[in-house]
């Protein structure tokens, strides 16, 4: 028999909404529950392998950032660098011979310091990266020990390159710009770094089909020529495959700008499906002319279905795609609302969009959570293309942004995406070169700058006992920080 305390516990409890997320949630007591979710996936640590020079940093970066872009926190820990810390100055590849005790007992020290920084994170985030070498059963079979003894996965990405120019060329574009050659010329440096890859090929041994069965990994041979995974696990592992197999390191440029100026942009009005104003059809022409002059090789155009993107497509005259993840951001009830409309009839939602713009969820809409999850095919195929434009809107465009440049959740909402701007993004080693082409026509300011965060105090009355239940469903957020500037609330007594 269930004495009152169990029973109430297993009873049917009531709901109520979180006006953040527009998601239920259980209420005991007129509190929000706070209970402990079973996790189905444990944290996974994702482990590197291969020689120097084979892209491990760069799949390392790319993973970490597209892991962070979809909202599985991951932290990259490279192991080179706490080597360069615990060493300070580099002398030469005779550090990293197979016989230099001292050399070994340094690199070991780093990997369990590194090991231990990951422990850390761990226990209060979801995943992570740990880029090193870790070329060797022995290395390897020290990180499966310690992820048991915390309860981690392990998930190894093992890249294998013969291709010698490939090689030489990711020593000219990353290696050569390393803390360790900054006083050596460039034919020392190379010389050197070569000697190093020689000093693990001694004692390399690859993840092997028969050995390490037990293991879960892929295997990405020639630079994406052919995988071999083993193991997956769980849907992180499998996203993490899934995202491994699309990217490619082609140069190529991919050209983001949003439609024309409409005439609900003209209206102040958010949303809706209206058509280009004269100054964007004008901008329409301009940026054809502006893709023509650029001469660019085989370049695919995708726009989404609405009526201002497609107007802006039809001056460049050349074939577009269409695709429905690309529609702008759902406003739901306050689809060609004017801000100031918002203000005035959901004072509520207004601040509440202010206080965590990414996460929070228009009523009937989407939040830019959504939006990027949405979005995620559009990024896999931009990562399996060459050269992109694409046609689309603010919020779509800051999402897309925020993948390349690496942006935080808290960063993404307010990136700057103007009208009549072209961004031209250009993947580097580690990262993305920005280029903003301003093609010379007028428009509206629909820019929105992140809104000061003051603490008022509030009268007593209705509102009060609403903003309390939103503090409890906020746990994540500080509760003085939620109350904002009194002009969000015009009909308060303040």
């Amino acid at each position: 028999m269930l004495d009152n305390e169990e029973f109430m516990l297993s009873s049917p409890g009531e709901l109520t909404q979180n006006p953040l997320r527009k998601i239920w949630m259980p209420c005991r007591n007129g509190h929000i529950a706070q209970r402990r979710v079973c996790m189905t996936n444990c944290p996974t640590v994702i482990v590197t392998v291969g020689l120097p020079a084979r892209g491990k940093t760069y799949i390392s970066k790319k993973l970490t950032r597209y892991l962070n872009w979809i909202g599985v926190p991951t932290k990259e820990f490279n192991v080179g660098q706490y080597r360069r810390e615990c060493l300070k100055i580099y002398k030469s590849f005779e550090f990293f011979r197979p016989d230099n005790e001292e050399g070994l007992k340094i690199r070991r020290q780093c990997a369990l310091t590194a090991l231990n920084d990951v422990r850390q994170y761990l226990s209060v985030e979801g995943g992570q990266v740990f880029d090193a070498t870790n070329t060797t059963r022995e290395r390897r079979g020290t990180i499966v020990k310690f992820a048991e003894q915390n309860g981690f996965k392990v998930f190894f990405v093992e890249s294998m390159c013969e291709d010698p120019d490939v090689i030489a060329q990711n020593i000219v574009q990353v290696k050569l710009g390393s803390p360790d050659y900054i006083h050596c010329n460039t034919e020392e440096a190379i010389e050197d770094f070569m000697k190093r890859i020689k000093c693990y090929e001694s004692s390399y041994q690859p993840l092997d089909e028969v050995l390490d069965r037990d293991l879960s990994y892929i295997k990405i041979m020639d630079v994406g020529r052919r995988y071999l995974v083993n193991r997956v696990l769980d849907h992180i592992q499998s996203r993490i495959v899934y995202y491994l197999m699309n990217i490619h390191i082609t140069p190529r440029c991919i050209y983001l700008c949003r439609h024309g100026e409409s005439d609900l942009n003209i209206k102040g009005r958010i949303g809706g499906d209206s058509g280009l104003s004269a100054r964007g059809k004008e901008f329409a022409k301009r940026l054809g002319k502006f893709i023509q002059d650029q001469n660019i090789k085989d370049l695919k155009v995708w726009t989404s279905q609405m009526k201002r993107t497609i107007q802006t497509a039809e001056c460049l005259e050349v074939p577009y795609e269409q695709w429905k993840s690309l529609n702008e951001i759902d406003a739901g009830v306050c689809e060609e609302m004017m801000y100031e409309e918002i203000q005035e009839h959901y004072p509520l939602e207004f601040a509440l969009r202010d206080q965590d713009k990414y996460r929070y969820r228009y009523p009937k809409g989407e939040s830019y959570e959504d939006l990027v999850q949405r979005l995620e095919p559009v990024i896999m195929e931009l990562e399996r293309q060459e050269n992109v434009l694409v046609v689309c809107h603010q919020a779509v465009m800051r999402c897309l942004l925020a993948y390349f440049l690496d942006k935080t959740a808290d960063e993404l909402p307010y990136l700057k995406c103007p009208l009549h701007t072209v961004l031209k993004l250009t993947p580097i080693a580690y990262g993305c070169k920005v280029e903003s082409i301003y093609l010379g026509v007028d428009s509206v300011n629909t820019h929105r700058d992140r809104p000061e965060r003051d603490l008022v105090r509030l009268s007593a009355g209705p509102m009060n006992s609403i903003m309390g239940t939103v503090l409890f469903q906020l746990p994540t957020l500080a509760a003085s920080s939620l109350i904002r500037r009194h002009e969000y609330f015009p009909r308060l007594k303040l």
